[in-house]
């Protein structure tokens, strides 16, 4: 059997191998876009979520201090991928929810990291990728 750790850098080379795939859409799409990490993670997690979020709950989920959520937040409000209503029952509380363009620019960096794997999923061999299936379908990576 594999230790933890062995499989870990196994893991960890093949991350590295897949992001060597992926690095020159997304790259791309992020220059364009002019997004950061946090950026993109904040969008990403108000997608998924399909709901509204107070700030200190996106620090929270990003794992940034509030300034550095609050820094966050507001240069995507500022470019209409959020947007920010006070809270019905708390007045002094914002929520943030995701705007239409949000969603879109959240949906075209699903897209290039997609495009990333499928170029590596096409290099394997249908044994390969039969395999790599059969172990992600035991995995507890979908919620």
């Amino acid at each position: 059997h594999a230790s933890s750790h062995a499989l870990a850098a196994e893991l960890l080379a093949l991350w590295h191998h897949l992001m060597k795939g992926q690095s020159k859409t997304m790259f791309a799409l992020l220059d364009e876009l002019d997004l950061s990490m946090s950026h993109i993670k904040a969008l990403q997690v108000l997608a998924d979520c399909g709901c509204e979020l107070a700030v200190k709950e996106v620090s929270e989920e990003l794992g940034l201090s509030l300034p550095g959520a609050s820094r966050t937040v507001d240069a995507l409000l500022r470019r209409g991928y959020l947007e920010r209503r006070e809270d019905e029952q708390d007045r002094r509380m914002k929520r943030i929810g995701i705007t239409p363009a949000g969603r879109d620019v959240a949906r075209r960096i699903v897209g290039a990291r997609l495009e990333g794997l499928e170029q590596f999923t096409d290099s394997l061999t249908p044994e390969q990728r039969t395999r790599l299936m059969d172990a992600l379908a035991e995995l507890p990576h979908r919620t």
